[in-house]
């Protein structure tokens, strides 16, 4: 069945939502010519042709289901439009899903690397803020010493200038004197020549002064030398003759017992010397003994060896040592 031409504009435009049914029908009964121009439908209706069709064996289609018919294939053309377009979009979004996931790692890393540099930064700026806040401080606490140091200086010169003012008027109104007295005086010159000698006279003076407290010192200091070395004699003999005395004072029994002092004083050191010697014979022993265990590690009994037995008829020397007093 071959669809009328209405069926062909209307498949490649969709109608507008606001036409109404009955105009749309009223266009195609008109495309047909069973409507006239007038668009009157209800004449149409009454007309005898339309009252009672001729019956065919076949029931031919109603103007109304063609036409929905027709709206039917434009839906599904459009449908068919959606289904390309959406896979179309369902590609790129899985294309861009795919980039997405792609890239998420690598921004996720950067992300964070730029994180941590944005808290250390962070934490950096603020100690240099912290820093900078007490360096101003500081700065501002030597700036205002600065200040009262330099303030105490200025004042300092100040009174400085104004006494060096005070003796530059002094010293100029003794030179205006000076040169009135000079031209007004005609012995000036004789007293100028006075003034020098005697000022040459001071310095003899002070130089023969000078080299009299150096010979002066040189001489105290050898009597001082001298009698301090006197002094030290006198006092070698009185404790001499202290010690002297003192001596002949000490009874006879005291000295005895101090004599006796020094003779265990050499005795001791002697038996210690001995001791020492002693200890060195017992170690070199000792260590004799050891080598011998050493090269000897399992020594052989020698049963057959006779053993001297102590009894009671035995006769024992006893080699004790005794004392003897040394020689002084």
């Amino acid at each position: 069945m071959t669809s009328p031409p209405i069926a062909e504009n209307m498949s490649q435009s969709v109608l507008p939502k606001s036409e109404s049914v009955d105009g749309v029908r009223a266009l195609y009964l008109q495309q047909k010519g069973h409507v006239p121009e007038y668009n009157d439908y209800a004449a149409w209706q009454r007309t005898a042709e339309v009252a009672n069709p001729v019956k065919s064996k076949r029931r031919p289609n109603s103007p109304e289901t063609e036409i929905l018919q027709i709206q039917i294939n434009a839906r599904r053309k459009t449908i068919q439009n959606y289904h390309v377009m959406r896979t179309k979009l369902v590609t790129a979004n899985l294309e861009l899903m795919t980039t997405i996931q792609k890239d998420e790692c690598d921004v996720h890393t950067e992300v964070t690397k730029l994180l941590s540099q944005y808290e250390k930064f962070r934490g950096a700026i603020g100690d240099i803020k912290q820093r900078s806040q007490d360096e101003l401080q500081e700065a501002r606490e030597e700036l205002e010493r600065t200040k009262a140091e330099t303030a105490a200086e200025i004042t300092e010169l100040e009174d400085i200038l104004h006494r060096l003012d005070h003796t530059v008027q002094e010293k100029g109104n003794e030179c205006e004197l000076l040169i009135k007295f000079k031209g007004t005086d005609r012995e000036y010159h004789l007293r100028l020549a006075r003034m020098n000698e005697l000022k040459t006279l001071i310095d003899n003076v002070l130089q023969e002064q000078i080299i009299d407290s150096h010979e002066l010192s040189s001489l105290v200091e050898k009597h001082h030398t001298n009698f301090t070395l006197n002094t030290d004699k006198k006092c070698k003999k009185i404790q001499e003759s202290l010690t002297a005395s003192a001596l002949n004072s000490i009874p006879n029994s005291i000295r005895d017992v101090a004599f006796q002092n020094q003779i265990m004083k050499r005795e001791i050191t002697t038996h210690k010397k001995s001791v020492k010697e002693m200890e060195r014979e017992i170690k070199e022993i000792e260590d004799e003994i050891r080598k011998e265990v050493k090269k000897n590690k399992e020594p052989k009994m020698n049963l057959t060896k006779k053993v001297d037995v102590c009894t009671p008829d035995t006769k024992l020397t006893l080699d004790i040592p005794r004392s003897t007093i040394l020689e002084i």
